[in-house]
């Protein structure tokens, strides 16, 4: 295209505005009078956004464009312009520094990504672009919208008029569903997140992990069989407020107790579009071990119950301790498979030798194969390449001298979990790094950085999907 002769590595921002975005447009039939530059939205200012002229006062923006220059990674920007999308309403969103196009659509607070991609793709792709963003598609849905919506306000006030005569009165906002599509039942792939070395990132993967899938589009149980609870209040559930003063039943009740449950212990946690069950735990389970050891068939009552369940979920997580007691048997005896979270550092590789030796023990008392779906990196430090190489050798060297580990293949690359202070600080923030850009208290870079982390979040899930779909 003819628009991107003038772009290279070297652009600013505004080059950016004035030799693509602004042409862009012009291509795409608007006129300078369609569009406002630099308009506040919230605590920032959107680049552009397109409301076409002579408005009625429910017509909403088409369209809101956030320009960077060449150098910055886009990819780490969408929760602004996600942030420019919730408070204008507008439809669709645009995202580029000249050299990447990201699309995005609103649907009811639900933000949709369409694609992705380079200048190449977005040439190729740019009649559908014309067609889809263009002027004559906005005029089009605009009136449409409007007649929709002013017929629904019209009849509103018509029957409201009945009961508040001669007052002037705020219609509410129809636009609102967070309805979830039915699926269809499948038995659910049951994984233990296992390591019992302490401090390697197992409750965090498990948590945000977990919340990739559910934006994925996956039903996702967590079960939390650790008496530490830290998956518990990591997804902001208090064992004391929300569990025993509400009186409701937790792990410790699912394990010990005949008539409970696990439909008895879950406790459903929603952050816009990722929605996560859990079993919450309580650190009166420490008190369960020699209860748990003098239970008849204790090791199966989990699987079980769990056995009850599957149907509803397509992915059940269970975290236990970083331990070899009871709960971790109970864990593992529990699931179709483990996936084992570990950092490129020299005391967490040396662990990997105790915790293939638990799993292949297991799978010696068990009826049903125990798979390993794999080595999980977490907190990967990008710019010791060479120290995570050499990591990566010996991490090889141990799995290729014990007799598990031809089946324990190590997660590729783009999976690896950065190393960033936001993974480690949200846990205790009581929700999914997902949920960070919503977070006021968050500053730019923060919710920067925990994007740049939940990416990587989604490309674990998008992995673990691959393995274990048929």
């Amino acid at each position: 295209m003819k628009l991107f002769k003038n772009i290279s590595r070297k652009s600013t921002e505004k080059d950016i505005e004035q030799k693509l975005v602004i042409p862009l447009l012009k291509s795409w039939g608007y006129q300078e009078s369609d569009w406002q530059r630099e308009v506040w939205l919230g605590r920032k200012r959107a680049d552009f956004i397109l409301c076409l002229p002579n408005q009625t006062p429910f017509q909403i923006p088409y369209l809101v464009i956030e320009v960077k220059a060449p150098r910055c990674q886009i990819n780490n920007q969408i929760w602004q312009l996600h942030d420019y999308l919730r408070h204008s309403q507008a439809l669709f969103g645009l995202l580029t520094n000249g050299l990447e196009f990201q699309v995005f659509y609103q649907n009811h607070q639900d933000i949709i990504s369409l694609c992705r991609y380079n200048q190449q793709e977005f040439a190729d792709n740019f009649q559908r672009f014309h067609i889809v963003l263009g002027r004559p598609t906005s005029i089009r849905v605009s009136q449409y919208l409007q007649k929709t919506r002013i017929a629904f306000h019209q009849q509103v006030m018509i029957n409201l008029c009945k009961f508040f005569p001669a007052n002037a009165l705020t219609p509410p906002n129809p636009m609102t569903s967070n309805a979830s599509s039915p699926t269809t039942p499948t038995s659910a792939i049951v994984t233990t997140v296992f390591n019992n070395k302490g401090g390697v990132g197992k409750t965090t993967t498990t948590i945000n992990m977990a919340a990739a899938l559910s934006h994925l589009g996956k039903r996702v149980l967590l079960i939390d069989i650790d008496p530490q609870a830290n998956l518990t209040t990591g997804l902001g559930i208090d064992p004391l407020l929300d569990v025993e003063q509400q009186d409701k039943k937790d792990i410790t009740h699912l394990l010990t107790e005949n008539g409970v449950n696990v439909a008895d212990t879950i406790i459903s946690k929603r952050w816009n579009k990722i929605v996560l069950d859990i079993v919450p735990s309580h650190i009166r389970l420490s008190d369960m071990e020699a209860t748990l050891i003098q239970g008849i068939d204790i090791d199966r009552v989990l699987a079980k119950k769990l056995s009850k369940i599957r149907a509803n979920y397509d992915y059940i997580f269970i975290d236990p301790p970083p331990s070899f007691g009871k709960v971790n048997t109970i864990s593992l005896m529990a699931s179709d498979s483990v996936l084992i979270p570990t950092q490129l550092a020299p005391y967490p590789i040396r662990a990997l030798e105790y915790v293939m030796n638990r799993i292949m023990a297991i799978r010696a008392a068990r009826d049903g194969q125990l798979n390993v779906l794999g080595l999980a990196v977490s907190m990967y430090n990008r710019s010791a390449t060479k120290q995570a190489y050499e990591m990566l050798q010996e991490m090889n060297r141990i799995l290729n001298h014990h007799p598990l580990g031809a089946m324990v293949p190590v997660f590729p690359e783009n999976t690896w979990i950065p190393q960033r202070n936001i993974v480690a600080n949200t846990p205790g923030k009581g929700y999914p790094l997902a949920w960070a850009e919503y977070d006021s208290n968050l500053s730019t870079s923060e919710k920067e950085a925990a994007l740049d982390a939940f990416n990587a979040y989604l490309e674990l899930a998008k992995y673990v999907i691959q393995l274990t779909t048929p």
